[in-house]
């Protein structure tokens, strides 16, 4: 495959979420967790193991409800499953994962990674200090130590959402597209409001694959779910919609006026209820 060249000046957000845990939030990680997107993309490199379940078509989105009236119902959003595991983490996990994260910060790789490889022994039911093995590894380029550690921290904790989200960037710095497509849609089957991979994947379809027509609902998902707050991802749903020329929404359609109940003109008759003016007690 050639490489494909990428150029653009949006940037890929992130929602900073904690990374620690495999079961409970410990240390929230900053907000603007962002990555360029314009780059030079190699050849996509082949991941085993991928998980298969939802095609990229299917992929999850929110819906906005109506009552019959044609009135809007208020949206609430799934809770992330990462955060709402109530199980304890031990104290000296979370002293230790806070060590060993001052560590990485300090670039003392060596030593974060052997602080976080005894944490996988002294906690294997922690699936964060996975997710930070493969960001040491990957930053000292060793992608297919990276991998590994990606994927283990979804084995060890498949609701885990932030390891996805590091797998999926990962493979898509490496190329590969439809991997890293793949496992956001995973992310998105586990937890279909989660608005990082939303937008993630709707950038993955439009500067990635040229797919505008499915970057589109991913767009509007993550605007939907965050409340039209970010100007710049309004501006790139726009855009969008100007390239695809669809401009029907794929989350919010209210319900066509010949589907709302008719109002009758008649008050008299509209508090009798059935036509001949009887109840159901006769």
């Amino acid at each position: 495959m050639a490489k494909v060249s990428v150029n653009s000046v949006r940037t890929a957000g992130i929602l900073g979420i904690i990374l620690v845990s495999g079961c409970a939030a410990l240390i929230p990680q900053p907000q603007g967790n962002n990555e360029a997107t314009e780059r030079e993309v190699s050849q996509p490199v082949e991941a085993d193991h991928r998980p298969a379940r939802l095609s990229p078509a299917q992929a999850p989105l929110p819906r906005q409800a109506y009552t019959p009236e044609g009135d809007r119902i208020a949206y609430i959003a799934e809770p992330n499953p990462y955060t709402t595991d109530d199980s304890e983490v031990p104290q000296a996990a979370r002293l230790a994962f806070q060590s060993a994260s001052k560590l990485m910060a300090d670039e003392q790789y060596r030593e974060a990674r052997k602080a976080f490889k005894a944490m996988t022994v002294n906690y294997p039911t922690l699936s964060g200090p996975w997710v930070k093995l493969g960001e040491i590894a990957d930053k000292r380029d060793n992608p297919q130590r990276a991998e590994a550690a990606y994927r283990k921290a979804i084995e060890v904790n498949r609701s885990n959402v932030n390891a996805y989200m590091a797998l999926a960037l990962f493979q898509r710095r490496q190329g590969d597209f439809d991997g890293a497509r793949q496992t956001y849609v995973d992310a998105l089957e586990l937890w279909k409001d989660f608005p990082g991979a939303h937008l993630n994947l709707a950038i993955l379809y439009d500067l990635y694959l040229n797919q505008p027509e499915l970057a589109q609902p991913h767009y509007e998902a993550y605007d939907f779910l965050t409340n039209g707050n970010d100007p710049k991802v309004g501006n790139w749903l726009v855009e969008v919609r100007r390239r695809t020329g669809i401009e029907t929404s794929f989350i919010d359609n209210p319900p066509p006026p010949s589907e709302l109940p008719a109002e009758s003109s008649d008050p008299v008759a509209a508090d009798k209820g059935p036509e001949n003016g009887q109840t159901d007690k006769g």
